[in-house]
């Protein structure tokens, strides 16, 4: 970059969200993207370009909050790119940027058990990164959509995941260690990065350091690294955690966190210190063109520009200033300050500063107390807020393991225990001490929000800016997201049409995945058994090997199309010996794999034509949906399901397979129920089945009625036992489709009745409401029908 660097100045200001705003991408200068607590994502579109104005859609709404975004480049199948969004459900959406709420995500990622908090794409590899709040950090290929890879070896919360380039990855963890891996996950490389790791950005070639990666830690400090670990240097400037870091296309690193502060840093300097009237910046991103988008809890994105074509008109400048010298920052945060010891106003003249972000308090003239900063590009010192008392500043302190806090609450975590201590400042984030206490005290990180409301509950009246009397708050503290409010979304779902949702009639389909990985593995686990009676032929090998290649040049995206195969005939045999004798159990996961692909490619299922075999009848009696085998092992009973399903989907053979042994399958799956709330893949999986089931008694004509109704009595059982307890939203849309389905679609008086008087079906429906379902557009519509055909 030649000469030096203008300061960068307010752009845009992006508001539509209804609370923290945790995630901002800007890929292009043409349109910026945002994800929010308040579950949505949103599509900003640049309508003018000096100065600039964005126009916001809602891209997509679910019930939990977002905390994370990637964005695939465009490519042929798609032209515009694709939207990478996840968060609290745990689910990895893909979708188009044209896309908005109403429609369906491009593709939808099961594979974390927690709250996905990183995502990184490598577009030039094909292959993106997510990591989790479940210890795991999951290599994707990017249009197959399932788990490639589970990179090894976390013990604690992977905060932030880099894909490198082609070949490397890095994860950043909470137990303090960067990990490096090649793309087949082995690990390279593992060391200590001197605090939990919450953020991580790949430096260009030629840094000034020398450095080849950045971290950024809770204790506030930004690390240089080679790539073998060494620690080159250290950027010491934010006062709290480092939540996000980016880097511009001129190699200056940019970095935000819970100070509210956003820092530009060039080489191993700080050359601007941009602070915003808001408790947190959650998110920084920089563009191609150099710009820098900013997400924080003031439910704001702003984008930050150098070009003096692309600042903001005066007014919005004028209105951000304003904000931020209102901001009110409580004592605590700067320490203890006597009134009478301070300088006044005239000091600003006096003494100039020494470095960029230099911070002085002033006594105005009113009396009151204000904070300054210094900019080494303007030469004067700007006012960034207020300083006012707030709780603890009167002495009232309360002590815990030696130190002071404004708080310490009793937790009654168990009857007959005692109570467990939480201390809390209010200078601290809510959701920062919560999820301290939480892991001090080795609790489950479900236990966050509730443990976050508690705290802002009974610190009402003590909370940031609390003090400052009348008028807004600018330090966001009223806007700030508290768990226990229904997020609300300015979306708003199109007029009611003459089509319904239910009762569904369209069979779903499982296809993510990839054949030849299966085959892959048939061939690596046959080759261990040598020549025992559980191995293959070589006859045997080749059959399989035959249909996997079939498969593998098969678009899964289009309606079943192959026609019947000898390949495909010649394979069952080997097939059904892998699914039901390969010992381990978890050897046949392979096996049925391979048969999903095929029911859901297939016109005409094979099974039916390959005489004395009945696959579905085999799999039943396999063991792996009894009881005591789904405690330890549900991952054949899971890709057992999303078999039947696709055999529903998939054509007439594979119907009359699952018709024939419906009752089976129906009592086979009462286990699986137990599981849904602690494992995602098993939940979307059972109710997809569930889901596809219903469709299969609603629109198959039966010579007796009763007998579909006798089906549906069953699914209302299980399906209300489900719905309780589905912890993320996929599965629990799918469970409200299938009731509905099950209840429009059969119409009859003594279902409606039993749904109301023995399942309590509308009380399970207002549970979705306390979980925040039903601020879901697609929801709604559901839910309604459903309430409409029991009254």
């Amino acid at each position: 970059m030649s000469g030096v660097a203008q300061d960068f100045k307010l752009s845009a200001v992006l508001s539509g969200h209804q609370s923290d705003v945790r995630a901002v991408l800007l890929p292009d200068p043409s349109f910026a993207i945002t994800a929010s607590r308040d579950g949505s994502t949103r599509v900003w579109k640049q309508t003018s370009t000096s100065p600039p104005a964005y126009d916001g859609t809602e891209s997509s709404h679910g019930a939990q909050f977002k905390t994370c975004l990637a964005y695939v480049p465009p490519s042929k199948e798609f032209p515009d790119g694709l939207i990478l969004s996840s968060g609290q459900d745990a689910l990895i959406e893909a979708r188009q940027p044209t896309s908005t709420a109403d429609v369906n995500a491009d593709a939808i990622m099961v594979g974390h058990a927690n709250q996905v908090c990183s995502l990184n794409v490598c577009a030039q590899a094909n292959y993106f990164v997510s990591g989790s709040w479940d210890s795991t950090a999951k290599v994707w290929e990017i249009g197959r959509w399932e788990v490639a890879i589970d990179l090894p070896g976390h013990t604690a919360t992977v905060w932030a995941v880099l894909a490198y380039d082609r070949d490397t990855i890095v994860t950043g963890c909470a137990d303090r260690a960067i990990r490096i891996f090649d793309t087949r996950g082995k690990m390279l490389a593992s060391w200590d990065g001197k605090d939990i790791v919450r953020a991580l950005a790949k430096l260009p070639e030629g840094h000034p350091t020398g450095a080849e990666l950045a971290s950024a830690s809770n204790d506030g400090v930004i690390r240089l690294w080679t790539l073998k670990g060494d620690l080159v240097t250290e950027l010491v400037g934010h006062d709290s955690f480092i939540y996000s870091l980016a880097v511009l296309p001129s190699g200056e690193i940019v970095s935000a966190g819970e100070d509210r502060s956003v820092r530009i840093w060039r080489g191993t300097d700080c050359v601007q210190v941009i602070t915003l009237p808001a408790i947190s910046v959650w998110s920084v991103s920089a563009g191609p063109n150099g710009d820098i988008i900013v997400g924080s809890s003031d439910k704001l994105a702003r984008i930050f520009t150098r070009e003096p074509e692309r600042v903001a008109d005066q007014e919005t400048l004028a209105s951000f200033d304003e904000s931020l010298k209102a901001s009110s920052i409580p004592q605590q945060q700067v320490g203890q300050i006597n009134m009478t010891d301070l300088p006044g106003p005239e000091f600003l003249q006096r003494k100039a500063g020494t470095k960029e972000g230099q911070s002085h308090i002033v006594k105005e003239d009113d009396g009151s107390a204000s904070l300054y900063q210094w900019s080494m590009s303007q030469q004067e010192w700007i006012k960034i807020g207020q300083v006012v008392d707030s709780a603890g500043s009167s002495g009232n302190k309360a002590s815990y393991n030696g130190k002071e806090y404004d708080y310490v609450f009793d937790i009654d975590i168990e009857d007959g225990k005692p109570p467990l201590k939480l201390p809390y400042n209010v200078t601290q984030s809510p959701y920062d001490a919560a999820t301290k206490f939480l892991q001090d005290n080795e609790l489950p990180l479900s236990y966050l929000e509730e443990t976050a409301n508690f705290i802002i509950k009974n610190t009402q009246g003590a909370t940031l800016g609390q003090s400052q009397p009348g008028g807004a708050d600018p330090w966001g503290t009223e806007n700030r997201y508290r768990p226990g409010e229904a997020p609300t979304s300015t979306y708003q779902p199109p007029p009611p049409q003459a089509k319904r949702l239910l009762p569904q009639k369209e069979y779903l389909p499982v296809v993510i995945g990839k054949p030849a990985a299966a085959m892959g593995q048939i061939t690596k686990k046959n080759a261990e058994y040598g020549g025992s009676d559980m191995s293959l032929s070589s006859d045997e090998i080749q059959n399989v090997t035959a249909a996997a290649k079939q498969l593998e040049s098969y678009n899964f995206q289009t309606k079943p199309s192959l026609n019947p195969s000898p390949a495909f005939d010649s394979a069952m045999p080997a097939l059904i010996k892998i699914v039901t004798q390969w010992q381990p159990p978890a050897n046949r996961l392979a096996g049925l794999d391979l048969l999903r692909f095929i029911a859901a490619a297939a016109k005409e299922f094979p099974a039916a034509s390959a005489e004395g075999l009945d696959i579905v009848a085999s799999i039943l009696g396999s063991g792996i949906f009894d009881p005591e085998f789904v405690r330890s092992n549900n991952k054949l009973a899971m890709i057992a399901m999303r078999f039947f399903s696709n055999l529903l989907y998939g054509s007439s053979t594979g119907r009359d397979l699952v018709k024939g042994h419906l009752d089976n399958i129906i009592e086979s799956l009462k286990p699986l129920s137990a599981i849904v709330s602690s494992d995602v893949s098993v939940a979307v999986a059972l109710t997809t089945l569930y889901l596809n089931i219903a469709v299969l008694v609603t629109t198959e004509k039966r010579a007796d009625p009763d007998t579909n109704a006798t089906y549906g009595l069953s699914l209302l059982e299980e399906l209300t036992k489900i719905l309780p307890s589905a912890q993320s939203t996929e599965p629990a849309y799918r469970t409200v489709v299938a009731l509905g389905t099950v209840l429009v679609g059969l119409g009859r008086a003594d279902l409606k009745s039993a749904a109301k008087d023995i399942f309590d079906v509308p009380a399970a429906l207002t549970q979705l409401r306390s979980k925040k379902y039903l601020e879901e557009p697609r929801f709604k519509t559901v839910v309604g029908e459903i309430q409409a055909a029991l009254r």
